[in-house]
């Protein structure tokens, strides 16, 4: 199981390559530009991976999505992310 870490605007040319690596039990993490991924339509092949979604608070505010935010994916702390990064040993970053 591996955490993706994933600041990229959707639409970027990275994110299918993203998406491809994805696999059941692994996780996602939304922040930065990718905070963006919440309220997108292409939020569908994210949740459709298998993969647990989740997007740093902070970012969510900052973008001023939380009213937004896609009911499957779970907004995390800097505590929650830590617990994220202990949970899964490989790590993946999409930017």
């Amino acid at each position: 199981m591996a955490l993706h870490t994933v600041n990229l605007l959707p639409g970027a040319a990275a994110t299918e390559a993203a998406l491809a690596q994805l696999r059941q039990g692994d996780a996602v993490l939304f922040h930065g530009d990718g905070a963006w991924h919440v309220a997108a339509p292409g939020l569908t092949a994210w949740a459709e991976s298998g993969a647990a979604l989740h997007v740093l608070a902070a970012d969510l505010a900052a973008c001023g999505l939380a009213e937004r935010c896609d009911p499957r994916v779970a907004a995390v702390d800097a505590a929650g992310f830590l617990a994220l990064t202990e949970e899964h040993a490989v790590q993946r970053a999409w930017f």
